[in-house]
Order: structure tokens, then C-alpha cells, then sequence
């Protein structure tokens, strides 16, 4: 199967060397794609100096969400069979991969998402974001119909179907992770959990700072809402397109 890395990045010149070293150190046959969020810095000039393939958007374009599109449609205008999203600032290791990769590649998931809760190790994020992750968790679970527990990791990977979804179908604006976890699921993917370890970024802020965390739980009640509304539109068009693909 092809499988592609898409490493998001913003601002992350003094993280992105060491992982693109980490992604090579540990390459199984994948190809690496950086998704660049419209740098100010030198993010893009050290990623296509390593040799690395970089889709650089001119702005950008609020939040790492906005970078989702961008790899969706380069994985699917390339044929890749797998998807596999990696921060660009180093909190995920690249010695992981195969965990979430693996469940896709054996057929039995279509979407993935690797879990710091699970094992309880590595970097288990601040107190406060932990609470709403916690709440988004228990009502995703609940309207999926199993147990999840890290809805707002970032390490995630996607099959074909998830690919497809939001290349040809789905192609406003992404938010949350809760909006792309439960949009997925009303397209019939197969959701799994696998656990995995995280590393506390090195260099650099996340882009959840206090303004944008006290927003966090009304947004994301919002979108689960709005995904819910959905649900019967796109469970029937990607039965449409399954269809004509048989």
C-alpha cells in the first residue's frame, strides 16, 4: 500500500529538522509531505533543503484545521492508500507509526487515532485541556457507540474511505477534531484506538492558548451538533460513491 506522512507545520523552524530525522530514521516505506500553514520563518526553506516534498500555503489559514483539506486532497490526487498525520513540532515519534498504521493496513479500521490515554505515558497534555478532552471523549463515545479516549490527538492515520470522504464530499471547512472524527463515522469508517507515547514540544507554543482553550468546549459542542444534523446527508452520498465504485 502507498502510505503518505503529512507533517503539519507553522512556525516550527526549530523543531522541524529534528523531525524530518526522526521520520527518516524510522522510514518503513512511506513518503512525507509537509503541510506548511504560511510560516513566517524558515520552516519551508529547511524542509525542502532536507528534500522533503512541501505543500507551503501563501497564509494562514487559522489553526492546524486548515491544513486538513490541503493533505486530504494532495493523498488522494497522488493514489495514496494511507494517510497518516504527524505535528511538525515534535511531539509525535516517528517510532509509532506502524501502530496506527497497521489497523488500516490490515483492513481493520478506517480511521485510527493514537492514544496518550491508554498506557498513561509520555506527555499526557496540561490539567485544564485535559478536562475538555475528557467531556469531547465521553460524548463522542456515546454517539459512536464505543469507548474513546483521546478524541483531540493530532497522531492520527486514515483509509481510503476517510480519504475519499474529504476529498470529493465533504469539503467545507474542518474545526475539530470532533467534527472529523463524527463525520467519518456517519460515513461508515471503522474507528480505532491504539496507544502511543507523545514528547512535550521542545520549541515553541501550541496554538491553544488561553483565549482559544476557554472557547474550546462551546466550539466543539457546536460541531458535534452540526455533525449529528449531517449525519444522513453524508452517510447517503459516500453510499452513493461506494456504489458506483463497485
Amino acid at each position: 500500500m502507498k502510505i503518505l506522512i503529512a507533517v503539519i507545520a507553522y512556525n516550527e523552524e526549530k523543531n522541524i529538522r529534528s523531525v524530518l530525522d526522526d521520520l527518516a530514521v524510522h522510514n518503513f516505506g512511506y513518503d512525507v509531505v509537509v503541510i506548511d500553514n504560511g510560516s513566517s520563518d524558515r520552516t519551508v526553506a529547511i524542509a525542502r533543503k532536507m528534500g522533503e516534498e512541501v505543500v507551503a500555503h501563501p497564509v494562514n489559514v487559522g489553526g492546524q484545521f486548515g491544513t486538513l483539506p490541503s493533505y486530504f486532497l494532495y493523498s488522494w490526487m497522488n493514489r495514496y492508500d494511507i494517510l497518516c498525520q504527524f505535528d511538525g513540532d515534535g511531539q509525535h515519534k516517528a517510532s509509532e507509526l506502524k501502530k496506527i498504521i497497521e489497523p488500516v493496513e490490515k483492513g481493520e479500521a478506517d480511521y485510527v487515532i493514537g492514544s496518550r490515554f491508554l498506557e498513561k505515558k509520555g506527555f499526557q497534555s496540561s490539567f485544564f485541556r485535559r478536562i475538555g478532552i475528557r467531556l469531547f471523549s465521553l460524548l463522542d463515545s456515546w454517539i459512536v457507540g464505543q469507548k474513546i479516549t483521546d478524541v483531540t490527538s493530532g497522531f492520527r492515520a486514515y483509509g481510503k474511505r476517510v480519504i475519499d470522504l474529504f476529498s470529493l464530499v465533504y469539503k467545507h471547512e474542518i474545526c475539530d477534531t470532533n467534527q472529523l472524527l463524527l463525520l467519518s463515522f456517519s460515513a461508515g469508517a471503522r474507528i480505532k484506538e491504539v496507544p502511543v507515547e507523545m514528547s512535550e514540544r521542545l520549541y515553541g507554543q501550541s496554538e491553544f492558548g488561553f483565549f482559544k482553550s476557554s472557547g474550546f468546549i462551546l466550539k466543539g459542542l457546536i460541531n458535534i451538533l452540526g455533525c449529528i444534523l449531517q449525519k444522513k446527508q453524508i452517510k447517503k452520498i459516500m453510499g452513493a460513491i461506494n456504489g458506483n465504485q463497485d
